[in-house]
């Protein structure tokens, strides 16, 4: 395991998000290995790398959906480690999954509400709505600003709405931290822009934790980024010092300075 010391926010406040030798080993194979990082409040963080670098499975660790191998996750200064994906969703940790994971056959509207929901009661589509849920869905459903009406069904949707659906249903969670998993991942190039501009107004103050296969988006909305290869961690700066970074170039960017 490394000595490496996580380091601080710039600020020099903790870390709402870090992971201190963070690994996951599948028999010979290490997805990741050794990984640390330290999130501030507020920054958008993107972690980037070729296909097979352990993006996701880093993502999984630290949404609770898998355990390390050894190492640490802690969030706003509790260690979550141990703790599940739902319970780490309750703390203020929202993930929003590569493949859109909505309610088809419920409307735009009660997709939105669940989620609201879910943080004091549960995902039951059944349970009575608070009279506060509703409004937080109506409030984001607002700035989402469907061309369809809200009492529309999910599976009616384009598949660039079902993205931006899911980022609402995130954000419905209040989250102090989101993880976004490829959130322009298979749509057009006008639903991308879409999803970033509204990603942009809507998370103000939140911080944010990115994959992103479109790297001009990456450059462009990310305060740091992390760049992983074959599971370690290779570089970690502002979008320029990345870009300048040979052995980025070599693992990833194509040699594009």
């Amino acid at each position: 395991m490394s000595t490496e010391t996580v380091e601080e926010s710039d600020t020099g406040d903790s870390p709402v998000l870090e992971v201190d030798s963070l690994s996951k080993h599948f028999g010979d194979l290490k997805a990741v290995d050794d990984v640390s990082l330290a999130i501030p409040e507020g920054e958008v963080h993107a972690i980037i790398g070729p296909n097979g670098a352990g993006k996701t499975t880093m993502f999984n660790l630290i949404t609770g959906t898998l355990q390390p191998t050894y190492g640490t996750v802690h969030f706003e200064g509790e260690d979550v480690t141990g703790t599940s994906l739902d319970a780490r969703t309750r703390r203020g940790m929202s993930r929003v999954f590569q493949s859109a994971e909505v309610f088809p056959q419920l409307s735009i509207k009660e997709n939105v509400r669940l989620a609201a929901q879910s943080n004091r009661q549960s995902f039951n589509p059944f349970k009575r709505p608070l009279p506060e849920h509703e409004q937080q869905a109506e409030e984001i459903l607002e700035e989402l600003d469907f061309e369809e009406s809200v009492s529309t069904k999910v599976a009616n949707l384009s598949h660039g709405d079902k993205k931006r659906l899911e980022i609402g249903m995130g954000l419905a969670t209040d989250p102090s931290c989101l993880l976004l998993d490829e959130p322009t991942s298979g749509v057009s190039q006008e639903d991308s822009d879409r999803i970033i501009d509204q990603l942009v107004e809507m998370t103000e103050g939140i911080t944010i934790v990115l994959i992103e296969h479109d790297i001009d988006i990456v450059m462009d909305v990310s305060d740091r980024i992390t760049v992983l290869d074959t599971g370690e961690k290779i570089a970690q700066g502002a979008p320029t010092e990345i870009q300048q970074n040979e052995d980025v170039q070599e693992a990833y960017l194509g040699g594009v300075a």
